[in-house]
């Protein structure tokens, strides 16, 4: 088989796990306000998507968080709870490296600027494998939008068809099959594995 397909991976869930409420947990003495409304605007609300989108710089969403949830913290001390909410999937992380030389690897996440730099800094051997990073920070794009999509398809300079895409989230899985993406909606490891093997890919 040709290597002509192209891998794009998201980070969230996929490269790495996190959890907010590690963060909520080590400031819940800080906030001014129910800790449920905190957690509204967090997972019901998309309270990061500008952020995300970087139409805010990073000291204007600490200033925005902190008088939304009247947040009695420093920018340094929020940086570090914000952050600090990760841990790695080795197993993918290894497959990850594993590929690389064999196919065009891509990155391609919705991520906020504070987030990207802690991770990069921490686990900048994550990263080596991967030709070319799309953060949604950096293009003004967040997907399911089609710019985070067509910046993707320029980078590779190879057709939709081929790239295999491999997100957590069913409903960007679900946008991405209407650009012709060939699509895995990650779930584990063993079942991503099962997944590539079902489009002729070996995982050796």
């Amino acid at each position: 088989m040709e290597n002509k397909k192209v891998f794009a991976f998201d980070l969230g869930r996929v490269l790495f796990d996190f959890d907010y409420n590690i963060a909520l947990e080590k400031i819940k003495d800080k906030i001014g306000v129910p800790m449920e409304e905190v957690i509204k605007e967090l997972f019901d609300n998309d309270f990061g998507l500008s952020f995300e989108k970087g139409e805010l710089s990073s000291r204007e969403f600490y200033s925005l968080f902190k008088n939304t949830f009247k947040a009695d913290l420093s920018y340094e001390c929020f940086v570090d709870v914000w952050c600090d909410i990760f841990s790695p999937k080795e197993d993918v992380i290894s497959f990850v490296k594993s590929l690389k030389g064999k196919y065009p690897l891509y990155l391609i996440s919705n991520i906020n600027e504070l987030h990207f730099e802690y991770l990069f800094k921490k686990y900048e051997q994550v990263f080596s494998p991967f030709d070319h990073l799309i953060l949604s920070y950096e293009v003004k794009s967040i997907k399911p939008e089609e710019k985070i999509y067509q910046i993707l398809k320029d980078k590779a300079g190879v057709s939709f068809e081929d790239i295999i895409y491999i997100d957590d989230r069913k409903e960007l899985i679900v946008e991405g099959k209407n650009f012709n993406l060939e699509c895995i909606q990650f779930t584990n490891f063993n079942q991503l594995i099962v997944d590539l093997k079902n489009l002729g890919i070996s995982a050796n």
